[in-house]
């Protein structure tokens, strides 16, 4: 059966979060050679041993790709660093002015954990985002279940967003959270978002980063939604019968759930989006996502 309503009010989201913290919790580049050693040396020593952080914090490996022009296949190095401080992108920028052909940025990962006072806050909180985040024609859902992360996009479509309040915490590692993180991926996606270089990355404002992604809405009810999209059909001329509403709020109700039930924004944004209405978001409404916005600095600088 559809929902009756939505289970969330809008002004209790801020009440849920102690603090908001955004940082950049990974970094993808590739160089079209093996790093100097001194620079692969300077650029270890930027990240400096810290206990909130348990795994590895550097990785770099050859390989393999294919030319688009030429159909080659050729090598480079792909190189990926965890929660990198402003020293490790002051690096990478020397590095690509020095030599603007070595290194090109592949995928950068901007994370936002909102703190909450216990762990059922955060469940809470995370329920309530997953019911009005709303991301802009990000296309595909997807659902772990199996470490309940919620994933919207796709790397191919450049923008990717993944939310959770369970696993490692960083850089409150004592303190419950919901973690959003905004995964740009590919030179085009990375250029859109002023993040093609380096020093693009070192002078983020992610408040104002936030401020522009987090996109969020409170959806109508699904009876509403079901009458809006039945006089629609009966105005162009199509009248939906019996078995087509029953079908459709069937549709609406089952898009609108997330793996463990929970009502998801998202999932029937992405529905509505894909043909059924032309511009869906004018049955929405629009709400602040100022309670969730965190200081413009990095977090892990400047805390």
């Amino acid at each position: 059966m559809p929902r009756e309503k939505i289970a969330v009010r809008t002004p209790k989201l801020g009440a849920y979060v102690v603090e908001r913290l955004s940082y950049i919790d990974s970094i993808f580049f590739r160089t079209i050679r093996r790093l100097d050693e001194a620079d692969l040396m300077r650029l270890k020593k930027t990240l400096i041993p810290d206990e909130r952080f348990s795994k590895r914090r550097y990785f770099g490996a050859k390989r393999p790709y294919t030319n688009p022009v030429t159909g080659r296949t050729l090598f480079h190095y792909v190189h990926v660093v965890h929660q990198p401080m402003r020293a490790t992108l002051e690096l990478l920028q020397d590095i690509q002015e020095c030599d603007p052909k070595l290194l090109h940025l592949l995928d950068v990962h901007v994370a936002l954990d909102l703190t909450t006072r216990s762990q059922s806050d955060a469940a809470k909180l995370h329920e309530a985002v997953l019911a009005v985040h709303t991301p802009a024609r990000l296309g595909t859902t997807d659902h772990d279940q199996e470490v309940e992360t919620s994933y919207v996009g796709k790397r191919t479509n450049g923008n990717e967003v993944a939310i959770y309040s369970n696993g490692e915490r960083k850089v409150r590692p004592d303190s419950s959270r919901v973690h959003l993180e905004w995964r740009v991926h590919g030179a085009k996606a990375l250029k859109r978002a002023k993040m093609a270089a380096a020093d693009q990355v070192v002078k983020l404002d992610y408040r104002a980063f936030w401020a522009k992604h987090l996109r969020l809405n409170v959806m109508p009810t699904l009876p509403r939604l079901v009458r809006v999209l039945e006089l629609r059909a009966a105005r162009s001329g199509r009248p939906m019968s019996a078995k087509q509403i029953q079908g459709l709020q069937n549709a609406l109700s089952r898009i609108s759930q997330d793996y463990e039930g929970r009502y998801f924004a998202q999932g029937l944004d992405e529905y509505l989006l894909d043909g059924v209405h032309p511009k869906p978001s004018r049955l929405y409404k629009s709400v602040s996502n100022e309670w969730a916005l965190p200081a413009p600095g990095n977090a892990l600088w400047d805390d």
